[in-house]
């Protein structure tokens, strides 16, 4: 019997497949069977320079079924071939999708899998970032981005999605997002149009660890990409896939739990051959059952609103960085006039209407939550039509704080290391502080408070190193997570490399990334209550109680 809540898919890659036997594949099936309940798996035709032949494919394919297991098929977009000699200059061989053979070959392969199977997702090499010759020449005198979020929506409906429904009428098409949300547009992922060629989108939530590998992605990223993509297009969102590379264990099962708590339909583990007789499968396979109860409870995921528009970035992961600090969000690539309060980043400002969005918003009674990133960002475009904040050149260095304003002054100061901040003016009494560095003479806002209309406009000081908010003083913490759950009415007063997650039936869980024991003070409805973390767990919490 499988899941109650989720479905679990196990991916196996072309290379693997080429080289296994049958009886080989029936022992690895075993183990995972063993501590987890598998219902599908998908076999890839296609990677670099390998491709699986159909009698082999069949043979897997009837196994399986054999065993009580759905099939769907898997492709990775890489190449590694003589008719494409110049694949060693591209970032992973992707495919060139300005040469006719390789958009040909790409056709090809993807005729072949729809007659294999009916539902096929792509790996998250479907990009590109080809800057050969005849991309520049067809690129013109567009932007890299123009050029190739274009080029990529022509791709996958043209040499893609119509070739797979021409061949298997009933095939699901599922594209597959890589975790590098920031920067898709740079390399032509274009959900905005995608999510209505394909079928289905999935979500990479792999995150590993931002300080030893060479992608920056926090370990919230894995919860947020997958409430983005949820409402990128609500039921579409199919589910989220994570693998061990670079992981210890309690950062591999972090992606579990932080996929789950997400509510993703199936979670696929990567890959069969990396994976098996490991020691990341038994304790998962636990944990996998016990996070199956506690999703029987849990009903839909909320949080602050956060604004992430399509092909959009800046002040990257700032937001999990602060999802890691206790602050729980729901992203989306569309503004909410509903939704109070709301998170404007950097990001935001890829919207060019943005200041107008706000002006409505704040007039009518919303509040907004906007960073020193938005702005240097606006600075000069309109931005001080609602604060007289402004964003300077300058830098200090602060490791002395004051919070909790009083008349004209404070009433705590706390010491913290050293954080570099971006230099904010403001008018007195015009905007009002209510957390401030210290240094030498003055002060330096580090929050502060503005009205405009019937709303009420918060304006966040980010250091310049978004991961020197875990270095901010617990009592600084405290009232930045205050504020930010000012009108949702919880938040908890802690360490950082702590996470909330809430959901619209009064259940709450919060998870601790620390390695030693923590307490926190949960605050909500006029009540607090103690929670001992133990290190690397998390605790379901029943808000009703």
């Amino acid at each position: 019997m499988g899941y109650k809540n989720f479905g679990l898919a196990i991916y196996c890659t072309a290379p693997f497949l080429n080289r296994i036997s049958i009886d080989e594949l029936k022992n690895g099936l075993k183990f995972f069977q063993r501590y987890l309940h598998v219902d599908k798996v998908y076999l890839e035709t296609h990677r670099g320079k390998d491709d699986v032949s159909k009698e082999k494919m069949i043979n897997f394919k009837n196994f399986f079924e054999s065993e009580g297991i759905k099939v769907a098929g898997g492709i990775t977009t890489t190449i590694d071939s003589l008719d494409d000699p110049v694949h060693d200059l591209r970032i992973f061989h992707t495919f060139c999708y300005s040469k006719d053979s390789l958009k040909k070959r790409l056709q090809e392969i993807v005729e072949y899998t729809a007659s294999l199977f009916d539902e096929i997702i792509l790996d998250d090499f479907y990009f590109t970032s080809c800057s050969c010759e005849g991309c520049i020449k067809s690129k013109g005198d567009k932007s890299w981005q123009e050029y190739r979020l274009n080029l990529m929506t022509e791709v996958s409906q043209k040499y893609v999605v119509d070739p797979a429904k021409r061949v298997n009428p009933k095939v699901n098409m599922i594209i597959k997002y890589p975790n590098w949300i920031e920067s898709y547009h740079e390399n032509g992922y274009n959900p905005e149009t995608q999510k209505d060629i394909f079928d289905g989108i999935y979500v990479g939530t792999e995150t590993r660890d931002p300080k030893y590998t060479q992608q920056d992605l926090p370990r919230y990223l894995s919860y947020y990409l997958m409430r983005w993509f949820e409402n990128v297009k609500p039921g579409k969102n199919k589910g989220g896939w994570f693998d061990s590379f670079e992981c210890n264990l309690n950062q591999y099962l972090e992606q579990a739990y932080l996929t789950l708590f997400a509510k993703a339909k199936e979670i696929t583990l990567f890959d069969f051959n990396s994976l098996r007789n490991t020691v990341y499968i038994p304790p998962l396979g636990f944990e996998l059952e016990r996070l199956d109860n506690i999703l029987s409870l849990l009903g839909d995921p909320m949080g602050v609103r956060v604004y992430h528009p399509f092909h959009s970035n800046g002040e990257d992961h700032l937001v999990d960085y602060l999802g890691m600090v206790g602050i729980p969000f729901e992203p989306s690539p569309y503004f909410s006039f509903q939704e109070s309060p709301i998170f404007i980043t950097e990001t935001s400002c890829g919207d060019r209407d943005i200041l107008n969005k706000m002006k409505k918003a704040l007039i009518s009674g919303n509040t907004i939550i906007i960073t020193s990133g938005v702005l240097r960002r606006l600075r000069g475009k309109g931005i001080e039509e609602f604060t007289s904040i402004r964003y300077t050149d300058r830098k200090v260095n602060i490791d002395f704080f004051a919070i909790d304003s009083a008349m004209i002054g404070f009433t705590k100061y706390v010491h913290s290391q050293e954080v570099l901040f971006p230099v904010l003016e403001y008018y007195t009494n015009s905007s009002w502080p209510m957390v401030v560095g210290i240094k030498g003479e003055r002060n330096f806002p580090i929050l502060l408070k503005d009205f405009y209309g019937s709303g009420k406009l918060y304006i966040l000081n980010v250091p310049d190193n978004f991961s020197h908010i875990y270095n901010l003083p617990v009592e600084v913490l405290n009232e930045i997570r205050k504020i930010f759950m000012e009108k949702i009415g919880i938040y908890f007063e802690g360490e950082s490399k702590i996470s909330l997650f809430l959901y619209n039936n009064n259940y709450a869980i919060v998870e601790s990334f620390l390695p030693h024991r923590s307490e926190i003070t949960l605050r909500f409805k006029d009540k607090s209550t103690k929670i001992l973390l133990n290190p690397n767990g998390f605790k379901l919490i029943n808000l009703s109680e």
